[in-house]
């Protein structure tokens, strides 16, 4: 029975995805319904299929307790806690239609659900955003946590997703508390853990952009994770050509600019790693015109807003590091210079939004 419950999650998790993604249309998320109902009928369950979401960070389906480690019941209990949610009852003779909709309200950012002819839902008072996650830790810590996760997918070949899903819960609520974001705010030197502080950053700052447009914790989560991992094929690349100290050469430039293409296929080679981290290491210095990297021969098409997202994250993150061939720009200038490409490397919505979200977070942006 956990098997079967843990794929009907994925595939409400997959059609609450497919519903908020700009790629998709219906046809993809009654695909994903259509399964899990299949699912449930073959569990020839009599009367109901009950799913309850308790106060001590627990879900049961049919009585049986659900591990949150899984990235899709986790997800999956977040929404459910951000909405309030404390049981579904999903009655025997459920049809498709209404098995959509309901997802469809779960995975809008509103309150709302409508009525059903045989879901019923319980909701109870809403759960802070903050108590979902764990209590804050020094930011050094989370740095080593994802250097070990850079090890792993590097040496290994695996990724853990408990460490992940741990170290993307505190970036949410140390964005949240605005704990660390004053010295992200400051230019850096990097080192040696260029690409471990790099990721952090762009994670936070990424995170912080959701934070302000009013995203739940399901998406928190997504934006949190595939920023965290947006530049793992960095470390397919040669040692040399990361801890070069001055500008890149034109043939070495060719190689950098590989690095997406190599950190989508590695990620889509571990095991369970949600898609929108690979999606995202794949488009996360495409721009919002349709150029940037990587080329391809069919017709450009739009970043994943999760992406867009990322890439100005990522490029504020990039201009604001002290390198040895260039001085970090200041604050003003960076969110001068993402002004001045809006609507055609960034979403001119997004850039306002993070100056927005900058502004707010630190006396230093106003």
């Amino acid at each position: 029975m956990i098997e079967e419950a843990t794929k009907i999650v994925s595939c409400f998790v997959s059609g609450m995805t497919d519903y908020l993604s700009p790629r998709s249309d219906q046809k993809s998320v009654s695909r994903h319904v259509e399964k899990a109902l299949d699912i449930i009928n073959a569990l020839q369950i009599e009367h109901f299929f009950t799913i309850t979401a308790s106060d001590d960070n627990t879900m049961l389906i049919n009585g049986i307790r659900m591990s949150l480690d899984t990235p899709e019941v986790r997800k999956f209990f977040m929404k459910l806690r951000q909405k309030g949610v404390v049981t579904i009852v999903i009655s025997k003779g459920v049809r498709a239609g209404e098995l959509q909709k309901f997802l469809s309200d779960l995975a809008s950012s509103g309150g709302i659900f409508h009525s059903y002819a045989h879901i019923a839902i319980k909701r109870g008072e809403q759960l802070p955003r903050t108590e979902i996650f764990p209590p804050k830790h020094e930011l050094r810590d989370d740095l080593f946590q994802i250097k070990l996760i850079y090890r792993d997918i590097s040496v290994k070949g695996r990724i853990d997703m408990t460490i992940v899903d741990a170290v993307v819960a505190r970036l949410i609520a140390n964005v949240r508390k605005e704990a660390g974001l004053f010295s992200l705010l400051m230019p850096t030197k990097e080192g040696g853990d260029d690409l471990y502080v790099h990721s952090a950053k762009t994670a936070m700052f990424s995170i912080l952009q959701g934070e302000h447009l009013g995203l739940g914790n399901a998406l928190l989560y997504d934006i949190g994770l595939a920023a965290l991992l947006h530049d793992a094929g960095k470390i397919l690349l040669p040692d040399t050509l990361l801890e070069k100290q001055d500008s890149l050469s034109e043939s070495e430039w060719t190689i950098m600019k590989e690095h997406p293409v190599y950190g989508a296929a590695l990620l889509a080679s571990l095991h369970k790693i949600p898609e929108i981290a690979i999606i995202v290491a794949y488009e996360h210095h495409k721009k919002y015109d349709g150029t940037g990297y990587p080329e391809t021969q069919r017709r450009p098409g739009k970043q994943h807003i999760i992406s867009q997202i990322v890439a100005i994250a990522d490029y504020y993150c990039a201009m604001s590091n002290d390198l040895p061939h260039r001085k970090p720009l200041s604050n003003a200038s960076i969110l001068g210079l993402l002004v001045e490409s809006a609507g055609k490397e960034f979403n001119p919505l997004l850039v306002d939004n993070f100056i927005h979200a900058m502004q707010r977070s630190s006396p230093v942006v106003s």
